[in-house]
Parts: C-alpha cells; sequence; structure tokens
C-alpha cells in the first residue's frame, strides 16, 4: 500500500509515525530516534533501545511480536481501564475515597495504585481513554520489528497507518494523546502509580521545547494518499 503515497507523503509520515512513539523513547538517544530510524548499530549494540523493547515485551521472535501488536491495537487492557475510570467518575469525592481505602485493605498495594491512577487521572482524561498507550506502542513495536527482521516494511506500514488512525480518531490533539498515554503509562507500569518526578521522554521534549509538533506536523496528518 505504501507505494501509492509519494515519496514526499511517504517521508513526512514515516516522521509522523516515530513522533507518535516518542512517548515510548527514553534515554540519552531519545530525540535522535524520533528523528531517525533504527539502524545496523541498533541490532549490534548489547544496550539497545530494540533489546530492552523486546525484554520488556516478552517477545522473541516474529510470532510474538505480531501477536503482541495485534492486542495493543485491538485491546491493551484499556477497557480495564475504562471500567474502572467509569466507576469511578460515578461516585462523590468521599465515596471514592472510602472505596480506595478499601481495594487498598482487600486487595493490596498494587491494585490499589492502579485505582489510585486511575482516580488521579479522572478530570486530566475525562474520557478515561488510554488507547493513545497502546497506539504508541504498537507502533514502536512495528519499528522494532523491520529493524529485527520480523516485519517487512510493508506489514510496519500498514500497522502504523492503522495505529494512527485509532489514535486520531480518539484524540483531538497531540497534547491530548501525550496525557492520555502517561495515564497509561502509569497504569500499566510494573510498579503503578504516579510518582513526584516525571520521567522525561522525546515526546516530552516534543512539546515543550521543539516547534516540531506545532508548525510542521498537524495532529490530523492526511493518513490517506494525496
Amino acid at each position: 500500500m505504501s507505494h501509492q503515497y509519494s515519496k514526499r507523503q511517504r517521508k513526512r509520515l514515516e516522521l509522523y509515525f516515530r513522533c507518535l512513539t516518542a512517548s515510548c523513547l527514553k534515554g540519552t538517544l531519545q530525540n535522535y530516534y524520533v528523528a531517525y530510524e533504527f539502524g545496523l548499530m541498533e541490532r549490534l549494540v548489547r544496550k539497545s533501545v530494540i533489546r530492552d523493547v523486546l525484554k520488556t515485551w516478552s517477545i522473541q521472535d516474529a510470532e510474538s511480536l505480531k501477536r503482541k501488536i495485534r492486542w495493543l491495537l485491538d485491546d491493551g487492557d484499556r477497557e480495564e481501564y475504562l471500567v474502572r475510570h467509569r466507576y469511578l467518575t460515578a461516585l462523590t469525592g468521599d465515596a471514592r475515597s472510602r472505596y480506595l481505602e478499601t481495594i487498598q485493605r482487600e486487595q493490596g498495594e498494587k491494585e490499589y495504585a492502579k485505582w489510585d491512577v486511575v482516580n488521579k487521572c479522572l478530570h486530566q482524561l475525562p474520557s478515561g481513554d488510554v488507547s493513545a498507550y497502546g497506539g504508541a506502542w504498537a507502533v514502536m513495536l512495528s519499528r522494532v520489528g523491520v529493524s529485527k527482521g520480523f516485519l517487512s516494511k510493508e506489514e510496519a506500514w500498514e500497522i502504523k497507518l492503522e495505529a494512527a488512525t485509532l489514535l486520531q480518531n480518539k484524540y483531538n490533539s497531540w497534547k491530548e494523546f501525550y496525557c492520555a498515554y502517561l495515564c497509561g503509562s502509569h497504569y500499566f507500569d510494573d510498579k503503578p502509580g504516579i510518582t513526584k518526578y516525571l520521567k522525561i521522554s522525546a515526546m516530552y521534549d516534543l512539546l515543550a521545547e521543539g516547534t516540531l509538533l506545532y508548525r510542521k506536523l498537524d495532529w490530523k496528518e492526511k493518513l490517506l494518499p494525496e
């Protein structure tokens, strides 16, 4: 399908797709991997973004990669988050506090921490939709998949388009997308919870210091061939 796009549009969309993964990128080279795709060195270096991603998502081969991407796009446990969001939204402030105390007492700290994330994000994310987390990681895994030879470039292109379409339908701006990603990230972390200090990602840099998302790449970037 990518052959239907002009060279100029493909180049622009590939940059757009990389920007969608900016929230997933942290570390010394986080901004570099927004500007550029993974290269040969990333495949060879022992401690690399690619190896960390594969380990984080328990991916060993092409089959497990494709299965994980499909799960992230179709579900990614976002329904669980949404159900909890709706439940807490229906309660008064006092009732929410009492309910969270019960969760902490009866279900333990990890479950309490997850519920607490949802509670603290009620007003920041009124929709309760954390599809941003799964969508961003689906694109990220497609980038890794190409680099590792688990996906063809055409397969990755289709995944990126599907994820981008999903995200554009869910959110209205880069900031709204990033907020939803952060809520999902805090919720799905191995140690869930909202910490005092934010781990700076490439997306934070793009929104706080760069002009790329404001002047060059519109959130509603056209995804169909021109």
